[in-house]
């Protein structure tokens, strides 16, 4: 999908548990095997939610700090909350976190596709920006907090070391360091047969695994998945792989086993942009991901004015969804890059 409109990444907010659990910690009986940590090059630790916290007072913490940007809640016209994991209350999770953090006249909208859930809802709210020219500014959601005790965090064979978190992401039309250049999504449904009816996160670790094991009709999927959408996002970006201006690839949080397992040989050979691997000390945030890896490129400042990303996002079923984004000067200041022409 095009943006052909102009639509902002304004903010972007990670909440975190202050406790982390370790990969030597999870070394105990019951848990990750001593085998299975060796395995686990480069997860260092994950966020552990107390018992005092959950992912609602987390997500408000997040959309809080996003709304105390100049744009207000008032402005907020569409809230979309992506998240994993159940609770009997979480059929009005949307609109009650909307409720709490000021922004009542907006619509609210809970989104459920597993780890990929919160970027689906970046491309289903720049989609509605496009489609709705009243709609100013939009607010995207992800939380899930297994807790101290949860059996299947360090679960090895998924390849996802989950870490407890809630994300926050604004979009604006009128402001923002990054412009939204294109967003596709790309999707294949026949291995959700393959997974067990019960989530496997909340019990014991099951006996199999429907994780897209090297080689496996899931593996093939997926990357097929992610090929399609980062060809669409591309395309619809105007991009060439070999564009000079395209200079990072951020990855999905997950373990780095599964990273090479769905990337290698997978981007276009031509792509010399540089490709970051966040995972070590967050482990796989949930629907998350994709808003933690926008807060990195702000918090670190990571692109020049003209300067392209492609963010990479997954999810079980499977999923894939691609983001470019540009980073722009700030509307007041100046006018934005020409899209077509290579800057210097």
């Amino acid at each position: 999908m095009r943006i052909c409109d102009e639509v902002f990444v304004e903010a972007a907010s990670v909440v975190l548990p202050i406790r982390r659990q370790t990969i030597r910690q999870a070394v105990r009986p019951g848990g990750l095997s001593l085998e299975q940590a060796e395995n686990l090059a480069g997860v260092a630790e994950v966020p552990v939610a107390d018992h005092a916290q959950c992912r609602e007072s987390m997500a408000v913490a997040a959309a809080r700090d996003v709304l105390a940007s100049p744009r207000g809640a008032q402005d907020v016209g569409l809230v979309v909350c992506a998240w994993v994991l159940d609770t009997d209350t979480d059929w009005k999770l949307a609109p009650r976190i909307a409720r709490r953090v000021g922004a009542r006249r907006a619509v609210a909208m809970g989104l459920r596709q597993l780890s990929n859930g919160g970027a689906m809802g970046v491309q289903i709210a720049a989609a509605q920006m496009m489609a709705e020219a009243s709609l100013r500014a939009a607010l995207v959601l992800t939380g899930d907090a297994l807790g101290p005790d949860a059996p299947g965090r360090w679960a090895a064979a998924e390849g996802a070391f989950l870490g407890d978190a809630a994300t926050a992401l604004l979009l604006s039309r009128t402001q923002g360091r990054l412009a939204v250049r294109s967003i596709a999504s790309s999707g294949h449904c026949e291995h959700e047969a393959e997974f067990p009816t019960a989530i496997p996160l909340l019990g014991p670790p099951p006996s199999g695994s429907a994780a897209p094991a090297e080689g496996g009709s899931g593996s093939f999927l997926l990357r097929r998945c992610v090929r399609d959408a980062v060809q669409a996002a591309l395309a619809d970006a105007e991009l060439d792989a070999d564009d000079a201006r395209l200079r990072i690839v951020v990855l999905p949080r997950l373990a780095p086993w599964l990273l090479d397992v769905l990337m290698t040989g997978l981007l276009p050979a031509s792509l010399k942009a540089e490709q970051l691997r966040l995972t070590a000390r967050t482990g796989h945030l949930f629907a998350g991901d994709m808003t933690a890896n926008l807060d990195h490129l702000l918090r670190e400042d990571a692109l020049e004015v003209g300067q392209y990303a492609l963010l990479v996002s997954v999810g079980s079923g499977f999923t894939a969804t691609c983001l470019v984004v540009q980073a722009v000067s700030p509307l007041t200041d100046a006018k934005l890059p020409e899209r077509g022409v290579a800057t210097s």
